[in-house]
């Protein structure tokens, strides 16, 4: 399984440094599930645009917003067995220290989504549309804060908004992006 995100992962970190020379507020991300919980046997990925608008950065706070598109399946024998979300969330995100090569963070965030299905393995997602939410804390690295890392939590729910309202809840996301 690491085998398979590695290379791709490479690509990525390469493509991004490739690119910085034009420094701009746009960034890319990508994210992958490491710990599975609602459904079971979770596995894909979320991959997103992020502009970071040059107001919204203070001191050790800055505020974010990306745009993403996430394909997620499970590899057990159930019905409707994988989704596509698509997403648009604010970020806000505080660093606990500024350095020049390594700086934590923390941040939060809570946004639209859009359900390709109503049904994602047994649950009933009740409607299309759907909150993500997602807690994070991580690192920036370089004196640029270009590469940065972190660990999620995401939960997809419509808030009660349908009767039914089983959401989708991956514990432990790795987070992987590069702002240019």
């Amino acid at each position: 399984m690491i085998k398979r995100f590695c290379v791709p992962l490479v690509s990525f970190i390469a493509l991004a440094c490739s690119l910085n020379a034009y420094a701009t507020p746009f960034g890319l991300s990508i994210s992958v599930p490491l710990v599975d919980k609602d459904p079971n046997h979770l596995h894909g990925y979320r991959a997103a645009v992020t502009y970071q608008p040059p107001c919204f950065v203070w001191n050790k706070l800055s505020v974010y917003f990306d745009a993403a598109y996430g394909h997620w399946w499970v590899d057990n024998d159930v019905p409707n067995k994988s989704i596509s979300i698509y997403s648009v969330a604010p970020y806000v995100r505080y660093y606990l220290m500024l350095n020049n090569t390594f700086s934590p963070f923390i941040e939060a965030s809570i946004g639209a989504s859009i359900l390709s299905k109503t049904r994602f393995s047994h649950q009933n997602l009740g409607i299309h549309y759907a909150f993500q939410d997602q807690m994070s804390f991580g690192a920036a690295f370089g004196p640029g804060q270009h590469l940065y890392a972190s660990l999620s939590a995401v939960h997809y729910s419509n808030a009660s908004m349908s009767q039914s309202n089983s959401g989708i809840t991956v514990p432990v996301v790795l987070n992987v992006g590069y702002r240019f």
